[in-house]
C-alpha cells in the first residue's frame, strides 16, 4: 500500500509538471565545493530548492544574520554572498556562490 502512495504521490508531482524557474520568482543557480550545485527560487515568505533531483518546500526560518529557510531537515542559509544546503540529497553543499 505504501508504494502505491508513493508512486501515486510521484505521479501527481510529475504531472504538475513543477521545475525551478517555471513560476514564482526568478531561480538562482549556486555552484558549490566538490562540485555540488543546487537552484533556488524564493516565492513570497518561502523557498523552493532544487538538489540531487529533488525539490524541497523551505519555509522562511529565523536568523541571526543572513537569510534562512528550513522544514526541520533541509536548511538554506545565505550570508554575504556565500550559501550552505544542508540535510539536501547530493550534497555536502558548502561554500556554494551564485553561477
Amino acid at each position: 500500500m505504501k508504494k502505491f502512495a508513493l508512486a501515486a504521490a510521484l505521479l501527481a508531482l510529475a504531472a504538475c509538471g513543477t521545475t525551478p524557474g517555471q513560476r514564482g520568482g526568478p531561480r538562482t543557480d549556486w555552484r558549490c565545493d566538490g562540485g555540488a550545485a543546487f537552484s533556488i527560487r524564493f516565492q513570497g515568505t518561502s523557498a523552493e530548492v532544487f538538489a540531487g533531483g529533488q525539490l524541497y518546500n523551505l519555509p522562511a526560518a529565523q536568523s541571526g544574520s543572513g537569510s534562512r529557510y528550513s522544514n526541520g531537515s533541509v536548511e538554506y542559509w545565505e550570508h554575504q554572498g556565500q550559501a550552505t544546503l544542508n540535510g539536501a540529497r547530493g550534497g555536502p553543499y558548502a561554500n556554494c556562490r551564485r553561477g
